[in-house]
């Protein structure tokens, strides 16, 4: 029997660092391909994460209060990024925070906005993923397929792992199109044979 479900690509942004990198630091995929992402998207969301601080890796985890970070306008359950003030830098943490202290962040692109020929040659190890709801949150997986099924493309840094994956959402020649630059231009492609 032959599955018939959407799978949409991942590629890795932050090479053999994976998640061991102080979640305070600046990334160069902060600047490769985050700001890009966030400067031409529609929209960009962030989600909530866990409410109640939690004991993880020998210590407690404390969830980002998002109502208290100034780049942000809460919007309809999740927060929106204010891009008409820095989001970025002094804010590094919010994009690199891992184990659910915030929620998924979403880019919502128009076909043609962002150039993925570029951003892919500073990502890594292009794959499709069966599990796109693992390590997200659930409302943020919802938003990127409903805006790929009306024509946008929708990109997921996820609740769980931060900075380290993105899964990106289209469809028909515009996610084929994606596909193609993600083979032509991300780094270790042979990663998973």
């Amino acid at each position: 029997m032959k599955d018939d479900f959407f799978k949409p690509l991942n590629v890795n942004l932050i090479g053999e660092i994976r998640h061991h990198y102080d979640e305070k630091s600046v990334m160069p995929a902060h600047e490769l391909v985050i700001r890009p992402l966030l400067e031409n998207s529609i929209d960009t969301f962030v989600y909530r994460g866990t409410k109640e601080e939690f004991f993880l890796y020998g210590k407690m985890q404390a969830p980002i209060k998002l109502e208290e970070i100034e780049v942000l306008i809460k919007d309809k359950g999740k927060f929106k990024f204010d891009k008409t003030k820095e989001c970025i830098l002094g804010n590094e943490y919010l994009w690199n925070a891992c184990t659910r202290k915030r929620g998924s962040i979403v880019f919502i692109l128009k076909e043609g906005q962002v150039d993925f020929a570029k951003i892919f040659k500073h990502t890594y190890r292009p794959s499709l993923t069966e599990t796109p709801n693992s390590g997200n949150t659930p409302s943020a997986t919802k938003k990127c397929r409903e805006a790929s099924a009306q024509g946008f493309i929708a990109i997921c840094l996820p609740a769980n792992n931060g900075i380290e994956w993105m899964t990106i959402y289209a469809q028909g020649h515009t996610f084929e199109n994606i596909m193609k630059q993600a083979e032509d231009n991300c780094q270790e492609k042979d990663y998973y044979k």
